[in-house]
């Protein structure tokens, strides 16, 4: 909704904006028509409907008018006649006169024609001192109209300028106003939906107004999402349902394989050869239930059906009983454990799912150990970075090759590498659940790479929750 109130306040200051515009250019326009109609005899050598240059080219020589060859031109070209009016009302001097013009002339008719028309000319006149200088532009190239203002009202013109600006201002703005806030009535119910599709929700928006076919089609689209995501849910819910009793199908006969295998392993009765291929089948049988059981975490996990318990936890306390686990139950004397903490991590605390987040650790741990038989020195560092806490594990084995760090990122080739080499599934698996719970907890998983070779994996988790203890 903030950004329809967005687009309506953009609507109004852009409608105001184009009013004040709109506003400006006919004023502009105006004036500079009324500079086109008045202003042309301030120009230097203009012979336009010049009176007075007109009446100036006609002389009286010897008792007789006559009118000059640029005067007759000008006569011929821009008026329909000319003519002279002595001071008793007879015509002294006439050029191109029509018959139903007449030849003398009252007071009454001088005042006539001089505020109106000639026998419908336009006639313009100018004063001399041996009577009037008549000419008369063609019958329909002029309109004459009188105009009186009252003294007070062009006194007050300015403040009624300003007061004609400003109003046209509030109407623009009003209109604005009204017409933007009846866009905004017919986003609302669109925004609304957009917001509720989130949801996966079917709409039912209303289909009127201008906005009536995007509502349609905000409906119809609603639908097919909502079928869409009907039969997502049942697919994932299938595959997690399958997941779920083909682990606990074979739960029960790896049992039985686990125990038998373990029994088999201390039997006095066989050979030293058998009892290894007994422990063989007890190890790999623990491999499987181990696969097993990330299956079904990383399936729990990428349908946000594994919820995270969120609780306050000491980092350093988190690492160092990891360790304390290592040391009991796995290490031995290949995979010795370094564990370097930033003392600033002792007094803090962050807030978690520290099981889960134990897991991830583990599962980094155990692929050092399990893909360097021969043995390597395991190492843990953690530090507080400005925003972040920083978890790093490496090993001085050979390290995690490139291509399988690349497939964790394309889950569209999780069984095999850039170069269709086969991955170990266990290896993958161990990596996309580290990476699910960290993402889970809004961190990230990153590696370090040295010659196509990760010889560390760095775990960052938000340090927002981060509170001294």
């Amino acid at each position: 909704m903030k950004d329809l109130l967005k687009i309506y306040r953009r609507y109004i200051l852009t409608a105001a904006a184009t009013g004040l515009l709109i506003l400006f250019f006919n004023l502009t326009l105006f004036l500079v028509f009324q500079a086109v109609q008045f202003g042309y005899k301030m120009v230097p050598g203009y012979k336009g409907w010049n009176m007075e240059g007109l009446s100036a080219m006609l002389t009286l020589e010897e008792g007789t008018y006559s009118l000059s060859e640029e005067g007759c031109r000008r006569v011929d070209t821009e008026f329909a006649f000319a003519m002279l009016i002595g001071q008793e009302g007879q015509i002294l001097w006439s050029r191109n006169l029509p018959d139903d013009i007449p030849r003398s002339y009252s007071l009454t008719d001088i005042a006539s024609m001089s505020r109106w028309y000639l026998m419908d000319y336009p006639v313009k006149i100018w004063t001399r001192p041996d009577g009037l200088f008549v000419a008369a532009p063609p019958k329909g190239s002029l309109w004459k109209h009188g105009l009186e203002f009252n003294t007070s009202y062009i006194e007050a013109f300015p403040v009624l300028l300003l007061a004609f600006v400003l109003g046209n201002l509030f109407l623009a703005f009003i209109l604005a106003f009204l017409f933007g806030h009846r866009f905004y009535i017919s986003l609302k119910p669109l925004a609304k939906g957009i917001e509720r599709l989130e949801g996966k929700e079917i709409l039912h928006l209303p289909e009127r107004g201008i906005t009536a076919s995007l509502a349609g089609r905000l409906n119809r689209a609603s639908e097919v999402l909502f079928r869409q995501n009907q039969l997502l849910k049942k697919r994932d819910d299938a595959r997690t349902s399958w997941i779920a009793g083909v682990s606990h199908d074979i739960r029960t006969p790896l049992s039985l394989i686990m125990g038998y295998g373990d029994s088999l392993s201390k039997s006095p009765h066989l050979s030293p050869e058998e009892q290894r291929e007994a422990f063989s089948i007890r190890e790999n049988s623990l491999q499987i239930k181990k696969l097993i059981a990330d299956l079904n975490l990383a399936s729990k996990l990428e349908y946000n059906s594994c919820p995270l318990r969120l609780k306050p936890y000491a980092p350093a306390a988190l690492l160092r009983s990891l360790a304390a686990w290592y040391i009991n139950s796995v290490s031995d004397s290949r995979h010795p454990l370094t564990l370097d903490i930033d003392p600033a991590l002792e007094s803090l605390t962050l807030t978690g799912d520290p099981d889960l987040l134990s897991r991830a650790f583990r599962n980094l741990m155990d692929n050092s150990i399990r893909h360097n038989p021969a043995g390597c020195i395991l190492h843990i560092d953690a530090r507080l970075l400005s925003r972040q806490v920083q978890f790093s594990f490496s090993d001085t084995g050979k390290g995690i090759p490139v291509r399988i760090v690349k497939t964790l990122y394309r889950p569209s080739t999780a069984s095999k590498g850039e170069d269709g080499d086969n991955i170990s599934v266990p290896h993958i698996m161990g990596l996309r659940i580290v990476k699910q719970i960290v993402e889970a907890h809004g961190g990230t998983l990153k590696f370090e790479v040295q010659k196509d070779i990760c010889q560390t994996a760095v775990i960052l988790l938000p340090a927002g929750d981060i509170s001294p203890e």
